[in-house]
């Protein structure tokens, strides 16, 4: 390198050591200083000082609007429904003011939107649902039956049978509490689990039990053979000498929970529950039909022993007549001893064979149409209607035919029948015949629609001590047939519980009223 070349290099290097010199100081020129701290104050020993607190202003925070939507995908909630806000209309100043303090304002709502919104709501506060314990005819896949009427509760594996009064109470229903309307008891009340009834066996005295888990059935201790308990089948089984052909239980009867709202049609009707039972008996009938058939063998040896009672009450002696008679009863009496004979002949084959083989529908139909060829007579005294004058007429009928004005044995029998025919068709429809359902059925639907029982409603009929605003009505059962129960002289059993208790499930404090 020559010298030359030297001497360029090194003037190159001194400007750039030059420049960055300029560059430096010119930072630190433009560079922000920091004032001095000022010297801190000596502490006296255990002197503790608070930090000192910023004295710059608080930022402004900027507002964000969150809808609520996006709300509800941050707290995982259903966003609430933002009513939407009430359009008021521009008042207009006056002009000139006389005196500020008569002044009134121009309504923002009209006198008569104000009345009907008070009118909706007040309507809405009154009208709360109902429900009604409407029995399925027919039943419906008994695994999926979630709340019934008598038969057995499910209790929780290990429970014992509940108590009170230290006695084993009667079981009258179960309701599943998932079914429930929302808005029952104005949304008090359990929503989950099942309300179980039992009532003392003799006082009105009732426990309800909150079952949190679906149990096991559990068949009652005991039948219901107390004289002065709440049994009471249809047709009087319940004294009298058919009492000892009675099914002794509560027939397990699944049901729907049906809501009524405003408007609903309600599926309960009023009516005697017994007509059509009156009806039937008035107007006569043969058991020789096979919707009256025994179904199984204690259908088929109720009715023999039935029949065996009754055949007593025929006349076979000729009793002292009037002179232009005693031909007459002596044919009655002679037809009669034969009815008989021939009756206990069948009474013996069936008694010989009942059990012995498994039930048959054709030995069922070949029993009736035997009883059906025997003839009985009666003799029936009247009164002519037009002269006054006695009358005396002699009927012949066969042995399974009834008569409101020659009742022997058959309507006794199809009480009999009735009694048995809905336990069986509980436990499984199937076991009744085609036409048996057929006759059945509608009858029992009947007696549903007018023994219905229900809850949170206003009671059916007046109980002492009710007030609308604190009592909610737990549940409501009439007398019924149908379920083999009865309250008083065929009243309301009515249970209510304070609105308070409700609504902590508190019901260890029930009122049990029957309805007069």
């Amino acid at each position: 390198m020559n010298q030359l070349e030297s001497l360029g290099l090194a003037l190159a290097v001194a400007t750039l050591a030059f420049l960055a010199i300029i560059g430096f100081a010119l930072w630190r020129l433009r560079r922000p200083r920091t004032a001095s701290a000022a010297p801190r104050e000596s502490r006296a020993p255990g002197e503790s000082r608070l930090p000192k607190l910023s004295r710059r202003a608080k930022p402004e925070l900027e507002e964000v609007e969150i809808s609520p939507s996006r709300l509800a995908r941050i707290s995982r909630k259903a966003p609430l429904e933002i009513p939407a806000e009430v359009e008021y209309e521009t008042v207009p100043e006056p002009a000139a003011v006389a005196d500020p303090v008569e002044v009134a304002l121009e309504p923002t709502i009209s006198e008569v939107e104000v009345e009907d919104e008070v009118h909706r709501v007040e309507t809405a506060d009154a009208e709360e649902v109902t429900l009604r314990l409407v029995p399925q005819i027919p039943p419906r896949d008994a695994i999926s039956t979630n709340s019934w009427l008598g038969g057995r509760p499910h209790l929780p594996a290990g429970m014992e049978w509940p108590r009170i009064d230290d006695q084993p109470a009667d079981f009258l229903a179960q309701i599943s509490c998932a079914d429930l309307p929302r808005d029952l008891w104005g949304g008090l009340g359990p929503r989950g689990g099942a309300l179980a009834f039992f009532i003392h066996r003799r006082k009105h005295a009732l426990r309800v039990l909150h079952l949190r888990d679906n149990g096991m059935a559990v068949t009652p201790p005991f039948t219901l053979n107390d004289p002065e308990g709440w049994f009471g089948p249809h047709g009087g089984l319940a004294s009298g000498d058919l009492g000892s052909f009675a099914v002794r239980a509560f027939p397990e009867w699944p049901i729907d929970l049906v809501t009524i709202r405003p408007g609903d049609a309600d599926p309960r009707s009023e009516g005697d529950p017994d007509e059509p039972g009156a009806a039937l008996h008035d107007r006569g009938y043969d058991i020789a039909d096979p919707a009256f058939h025994p179904f199984d063998w204690g259908s088929m040896t109720a009715m023999i022993a039935l029949l065996e009672q009754r055949l007593d009450r025929l006349m076979t002696e000729a009793p002292e007549a009037e002179a232009d008679e005693p031909g007459e009863m002596e044919q009655c009496a002679a037809l009669n001893r034969d009815a008989r004979a021939r009756a206990e002949e069948i009474i013996a084959i069936v008694r010989d064979g009942a059990g012995r083989a498994d039930f048959s529908a054709s030995d069922a139909t070949a029993v009736m149409a035997a009883l059906h060829a025997i003839r009985w007579a009666k003799v029936i005294r009247s009164v002519d209607p037009e002269t006054g004058a006695p009358q005396v007429e002699t009927i012949t009928l066969p042995l399974t035919t009834h008569r409101a004005d020659a009742n022997l044995w058959v309507h006794d029998y199809q009480t009999i029948l009735f009694d048995r025919a809905k336990h069986a068709w509980c436990a499984n429809p199937d076991n009744l015949s085609a036409p048996a359902r057929a006759f059945f059925e509608p009858w029992w639907r009947t007696l549903a629609e007018r023994e219905m029982a229900a809850m949170g409603h206003e009671p059916f009929r007046h109980v002492p001590d009710y007030d609308e605003e604190r009592d909610a009505v737990l549940l409501e059962l009439p007398t019924s047939g149908l379920m083999s129960r009865r309250f008083g002289d065929r009243d309301n059993l009515v249970v209510t519980i304070d609105r308070a208790d409700l609504a902590i499930g508190d019901f260890s404090k029930l009122r049990v009223q029957v309805s007069s």
